[in-house]
């Protein structure tokens, strides 16, 4: 079969075509296989690894456009996920700098974490005599955050930093975020939250790729979420973001159970943000998207009064410390 690399030698990009016989990757993972291509066939190819056992994180690229973790991921089911093609290409992570063929720049993200404050800073209470206890609960929130490897999976199929990075982190800075704030043992979480509110934690568009491609399960986009409840706890609801939030539970509570999205731009940016923005009202109502009619409400789904009992319910579980 053919193997396509995409290289990079630092000014040029092209692709390089390796041909291997099935003898040649039967048993092996997509790293044996990078490292084979290396040692038999082209010594410059680069790309980076260490400890081949889904710890390090450092051998990630991708494979026909989506993120696989290179050590952990075997050839054969790979093939098979696409069909045992003929060929397939093997690229860099998205949405990183490439310094050389598929090793990438992790700079940025470094710099990201620092910003968020990865480690905590324990309560008083605790001490180098007594430790830091935690009870079982309190370990099972953080616990599948740890697990995270840093490999950069969830970050190159992010769509929020495929449009624009500028203003967003990645989604791994979030969930490390989310980890040390939400720890029992931090003195502080807004050491945390903070860096997070500050940096995008309201600009994720819920593509969910985060999650989907994490070779440890982890969900980003729950973290994020995460963060966000926390924020608003806390009383922190300046910007839109907040506001498309409570939109959602004024529609299900005190509407017909509808997202009414007439409402919901003036209730995220306010009138005067979105009186550039009649143009658009008016192609979504030529096209049939929206319906100027639906500002006075409309009729109620089915079970709207089981739902406002749901979640009213949960409301109160929550003021009595039952839920979380």
């Amino acid at each position: 079969m053919k193997i396509v690399i995409q290289r990079f030698n630092g000014t040029k990009t092209w692709d390089q075509t390796f041909e291997i016989s099935k003898e040649e990757y039967s048993g092996k993972t997509l790293l044996g296989v990078l490292l084979h291509i290396k040692q038999t066939k082209d010594i410059s190819l680069n790309f980076t690894a260490s400890c081949r056992s889904a710890i390090c994180g450092a051998c990630a690229v991708r494979v026909n456009g989506h993120s696989y973790l290179a050590c952990d991921t075997k050839m054969e089911p790979l093939l098979a996920e696409y069909d045992n093609p003929d060929m397939i290409r093997i690229s860099p992570l998205g949405n990183f700098r490439v310094i050389s063929d598929l090793v990438v720049d992790w700079e940025p993200s470094i710099e990201n974490l620092r910003k968020i404050r990865p480690a905590i800073t324990a309560k008083s209470e605790f001490s180098e005599k007594d430790g830091c206890i935690q009870n079982q609960a309190e370990f099972d929130r953080i616990s599948k955050q740890w697990d995270c490897i840093l490999c950069g999976c969830c970050a190159s199929e992010c769509s929020k930093l495929e449009a624009d990075s500028s203003d967003y982190m990645q989604p791994f800075v979030f969930t490390h975020a989310y980890r040390a704030a939400a720890d029992s043992r931090s003195k502080d979480e807004m050491l945390h939250l903070k860096p997070s509110l500050d940096n995008g934690l309201w600009m994720c568009v819920h593509c969910n790729e985060c999650a989907n491609r994490c070779p440890k399960g982890i969900n980003s986009h729950e973290d994020i979420a995460n963060l966000r409840v926390m924020a608003m706890r806390k009383g922190l609801k300046d910007g839109s973001g907040p506001g498309h939030a409570e939109a959602f539970l004024l529609d299900m509570i005190e509407g017909d159970g509808r997202l009414n999205e007439i409402k919901l731009a003036l209730r995220s940016e306010g009138v005067f943000a979105n009186m550039g923005k009649m143009d658009i009202a008016m192609n979504l109502m030529m096209a049939g998207k929206m319906n100027p009619l639906h500002i006075f409400g409309g009729e109620k789904i089915e079970g709207h009064d089981e739902l406002v009992k749901m979640v009213n319910a949960a409301k109160k579980a929550e003021q009595q410390g039952a839920i979380k």
